[in-house]
């Protein structure tokens, strides 16, 4: 059936959930992920889709409430467009809404992210600043990379561990979500040019505002025990390797837990913020203030955006430009000086070295790490592309999608 929308047409999204977002609300569903900004009068009109009054009778419900002529038939095809309808004229139009998350991923989550847990995530944040401010030295170097002497095995560990710990991440992430009931997906992408893990959990805009923070948070809750489990290694451990594991393991989960505050690549702490100051389009809002503000152009655009996202705006320009420090000084600090001693490594080592030695081999896997995180990054940038495309394929004005 083609589900033609007319004025005499019976629709019925009730299960579409809303929550205030400052002067506006978020309406979608959980289960599909799909969300809408909306004013307070299209908040009436779905309240009204109740499957039981005609669109003619919401009409003349909105229209006499607001005193004004509201078109009604187009909000309702653009919720056919997003396939928020659950039923036209008792058709059921999609019937994914309300399915169920894992009962054992939401009992995990309830587990890991209980109160008893989340105060334990606090308690071991204090304590990890408390370490590195009496114990500077368990700052870690680029040097902590490097467990053992040759650098190609070195690599290869450094980059099993360190995958395994973002997938550790964003599955703290998932079962948080999973807790909220709410359906996530783990899987790689690009920001910018910087590959990413990413767990989209946009079906978190369909909670309550207080119930978001958790599941953002979380994986950088666990990743503060785990370093913080690293240093108490450090400081009691006699065997060496525990220690180099230990200092390795800990330069990977604070790398991860600092990259958080790069918010313009759209980490945690970007939709932290983004769900605090009830704003849909942070990221967006901010580059144009850095344009106008810059680059001296798109200021028509800006001056078109209203007064409070104007205000969050030059807010979040300023927390940008901070990213924007806090990635060159990793970079310069941990990527540049790994980069540069891994190449001279392998170059000293291929051009010296016969294939009977065993540093050729080691400078061989050095090269084969490299391609690995190459393929691993042409995947995050198939992602990407797809995001990008289906983007201009389908531009309503949705929540933020993934974190």
């Amino acid at each position: 059936m083609s589900h033609t929308l007319t004025l005499q047409s019976v629709v019925d999204c009730s299960h579409l959930s809303i929550q205030p977002e400052g002067d506006e609300f978020s309406i979608g569903d959980s289960s599909i992920g799909e969300f809408l900004r909306v004013p307070e009068v299209a908040v009436d009109v779905v309240r009204l889709l109740d499957g039981k009054n005609t669109l003619l009778q919401v009409k003349t419900k909105i229209d006499r409430k607001y005193g004004e002529d509201v078109d009604v038939l187009d909000f309702v095809e653009m919720l056919k467009e997003c396939d928020l309808i659950y039923k036209i004229d008792s058709e059921v139009l999609n019937d994914s809404f309300q399915k169920e998350v894992n009962p054992v991923l939401f009992t995990l989550g309830r587990i890991f992210f209980s109160r008893a847990a989340n105060l334990l995530y606090v308690v071991s944040f204090a304590a990890l600043i408390l370490l590195l401010i009496l114990h500077p030295a368990l700052i870690p170097t680029f040097r902590d990379m490097f467990v053992f002497e040759p650098v190609g095995l070195s690599g290869l560990i450094f980059l099993v561990v360190g995958w395994g710990l973002t997938l550790i991440h964003e599955f703290a992430h998932l079962l948080a979500a999973s807790k909220e009931k709410v359906h996530s997906k783990i899987r790689l992408n690009l920001r910018m040019i910087f590959l990413v893990a990413e767990t989209d959990m946009t079906g978190l805009w369909g909670k309550p505002k207080k119930n978001r923070y958790v599941p953002f948070l979380a994986g950088m809750a666990w990743n503060t025990v785990i370093a913080l489990g690293c240093f108490a290694v450090q400081l009691v451990s006699a065997s060496e390797l525990a220690v180099a594991f230990a200092r390795m393991i800990a330069l990977i989960t604070l790398y991860g837990f600092v990259w958080q505050f790069i918010i313009f690549l759209r980490t945690d702490v970007y939709y932290v913020i983004s769900n605090w100051k009830n704003t849909s389009a942070m990221h967006e809002h901010s580059l144009l203030f850095l344009r106008k503000t810059v680059l001296r152009k798109d200021a028509a655009e800006w001056e078109a955006l209203p007064l409070h996202e104007k205000k969050n705006a030059q807010w979040f320009g300023i927390l940008y430009i901070i990213g924007g420090f806090i990635s060159v000084s990793l970079t310069l600090y941990l990527q540049v000086p790994a980069i540069w001693y891994t190449i001279s490594y392998a170059v000293r080592s291929l051009s010296t070295y016969t294939y009977s030695s065993y540093y050729f081999w080691d400078s061989l896997m050095v090269v084969t790490v490299g391609v690995i995180e190459l393929a691993i990054w042409l995947i995050g940038l198939k992602n990407a592309r797809k995001d990008r495309i289906a983007r201009r394929n389908n531009p309503p004005n949705q929540e933020q999608e993934a974190v």
